[in-house]
């Protein structure tokens, strides 16, 4: 579920791109300096538009540098380090984790299974340092896979641990497994999309300050996004293998799949646009208006390069 928050680097400056990129690298070796050089190999583009966020709305100092790495021994890149870069570091291993243990568990990975152990230690100190963030992904991330093994086998009020949150509301309380919501809860094709969206709401909410419930506000609508878009690209691959997939599931057809995908961005622009940022705002405008969309618009162009398909970009 993650690798939607890119930037549309196409329609961005060289210097744009340089400073994305400086960001890039820069978190690159706060994982490895500060957590885990294990722990790069789980460096995203998520967590990059998360330390450029932060930094904007907080506009911390910034410490510019060259480095070398494995990759790039010949010469150096551009970083950025901030206290951003640094939390967003501490998030990419949490998150690294649990998706490891995620597809141990759906695809009995040996390889990602061995990698979450060899996270383990690392993990756990994160989760001591951000008891919040850790808490709400793992409690999210089991309510998940209860929606979803509920929707598959087909007995959405069998869940006996489903919460059904409201949408809007990324910081209400998760409601009890015996409730009517909670029954609900399966049977709702945003349901999964609202629980990495609430986990992804607390994920952005880096401090317990003024911010918090624009940020928080803001991570939960991105993450529903994320949730469902990744949902439209797999419809045809779900349908085939039987994995859950709401849109399948729900017997939503691809045209109002999108048109839902389409109002949930909308949603999340909205959101991003009550942060009042202006450091590095073309970039974080660019991943939020066009980025989200790469895939997705690389995907249509592909089907009709293949079979003439009409879907608008």
């Amino acid at each position: 579920m993650f690798g939607y928050v890119t930037p549309h680097l196409d329609q961005l400056e060289e210097l744009d791109r340089q400073r994305y990129q400086a960001f890039y690298c820069g978190l690159c070796h706060a994982i490895g300096d500060e957590q885990s050089q294990l722990a790069r190999f789980g460096l995203t583009y998520d967590m990059t538009f998360l330390a450029m966020l932060l930094g904007s709305l907080y506009e911390d100092g910034e410490v510019d540098g060259e480095k070398r790495c494995l990759p790039h021994m010949m010469h150096a890149r551009a970083t950025v380090q901030t206290p951003a870069v640094a939390y967003a570091a501490a998030m990419t291993v949490a998150l690294i984790y649990h998706k490891c243990l995620d597809e141990w568990k759906d695809e009995r990975a040996l390889g990602k299974r061995a990698y979450a152990v060899a996270l383990s230690r690392r993990y756990r100190a994160v989760r001591a340092a951000y008891p919040r963030q850790c808490e709400a992904l793992e409690q999210a991330l089991s309510r998940i896979d209860d929606i979803e093994r509920a929707a598959v086998a087909g007995t959405a009020g069998a869940a006996d641990t489903l919460a059904a949150p409201d949408a809007g509301d990324a910081g209400a309380p998760a409601a009890g497994a015996d409730t009517p919501a909670a029954v609900d809860a399966a049977a709702a094709p945003d349901a999964a999309a609202t629980e990495f969206g609430r986990a992804l709401g607390e994920i952005f909410a880096w401090k317990d300050d003024f911010w918090v419930d624009e940020l928080r506000a803001f991570g939960m609508k991105l993450g529903r996004l994320v949730y469902m878009m990744d949902a439209l690209l797999d419809m045809d691959k779900d349908t085939a293998s039987g994995n859950y997939n709401p849109f399948v599931v729900h017997e939503i057809s691809e045209q109002d799949a999108y048109e839902d995908v389409v109002m949930l961005a909308s949603e999340a622009a909205f959101a991003f646009e009550k942060l009042p940022l202006e450091r590095d705002v073309h970039i974080l405008q660019s991943v939020v208006y066009a980025g989200v969309w790469h895939d997705y618009n690389a995907q249509v162009i592909k089907a009709k390069e293949q079979h003439g398909d009409e879907r608008s970009l």
